[in-house]
């Protein structure tokens, strides 16, 4: 199928902030070691291990913990908080890939460096989440949510929107790449 006008240009935008971000995204990053984690939470280590693709260290996350396991085979595991847990989303238009646990290492969603209005609403109407969140250079957006519930998640960029919901229990996906993004009211 050939691409619509509208999407010509939405991928001409995506490209342009993906380069205007690309080369802040790696400044002040330290060297992938276990040293470098000592002491963290586990926010910073989300953070340093979406940082660190592309280095020698395997990263990943589950329900429980961030994991790090570089080619020594020592292994950093980094607790995730007891009241919430994060979820790894990568909205998408043509290309994504089948995944449960979000390996930061080598995950790659299509969308990079876009800024999407995300909003995440609780099964009782409680908002968590609405704000614009841009993808990563990985095309994923880490989302921190409460733990033990289903979540309904929405994704909007240039009318394009996605909806889905997620679930936040200690068998949950911790990588959601099944989001396909459709124009709104098409």
């Amino acid at each position: 199928m050939a691409m619509s006008t509208t999407s010509h240009r939405l991928r001409s935008l995506l490209l342009v902030i993906a380069l205007a971000f690309g080369a802040a995204a790696h400044a002040q990053v330290p060297e992938a070691s276990p040293a470098a984690l000592d002491g963290i939470d586990a926010y910073t280590a989300m953070d340093l291990a979406n940082a660190w693709k592309g280095q020698a260290v395997t990263t990943f996350v589950t329900p429980q913990a961030v994991h790090f396991v570089f080619p020594d085979e020592h292994e950093v595991i980094v607790s995730l908080p007891a009241d919430v847990m994060v979820v790894s989303v990568a909205p998408f238009l043509n290309h994504t890939h089948p995944c449960l646990t979000h390996y930061m290492s080598s995950c790659q969603g299509e969308l990079v460096a876009v800024p999407f209005a995300v909003r995440a609403v609780l099964a009782d109407g409680t908002v968590v989440i609405d704000e614009v969140l841009p993808s990563m250079a990985n095309g994923f957006i880490d989302l921190w949510l409460p733990r033990g519930e289903a979540v309904e998640v929405s994704f909007e960029i240039d009318g394009y929107r996605t909806v889905g919901v997620l679930s936040t229990h200690r068998d949950s996906p911790t990588c959601v790449t099944t989001l396909q993004l459709s124009p709104v009211g098409g």
